[in-house]
């Protein structure tokens, strides 16, 4: 690592090749905790909206979470191994014309109208 400075201040550095990877798969791996750390409070926002606007009830939402757990939980050990793992889902969903993208942008645009 090549640190850049002024003086007494330092305002950056230039890391390496390996480095860049090593800094790269630990902010995976932080991003990885943070998202366990949160996962009762996202998991109950999806269940919630799923029984209040789609009428699911407790057999529905435990049928639901039974395939959903598996699934991220195997997109996270994917995110913490590689950078292409996560977005596999929602690469799917563009494949039959699903663009969340385009959706979240969509959501902005209502928030603020």
């Amino acid at each position: 690592m090549i640190v850049k400075k002024s003086g007494k201040n330092i305002f950056g550095a230039v890391l390496t090749a390996s480095e860049r990877k090593a800094m790269d798969i630990e902010i995976q791996k932080e991003i990885a905790e943070f998202n366990q750390k949160n996962e009762t409070e996202i998991d109950a926002v999806i269940l919630w909206i799923l029984h209040e606007e789609f009428g699911f009830g407790k057999k529905k939402l435990k049928d639901f979470y039974d395939h959903f757990i598996p699934a991220y939980r195997g997109l996270i050990e994917r995110y913490e191994m590689s950078d292409e793992g996560a977005w596999i889902c929602t690469r799917l969903l563009k494949d039959i014309g699903v663009d969340i993208d385009a959706w979240r942008e969509e959501n902005k645009e209502e928030k603020h109208a």
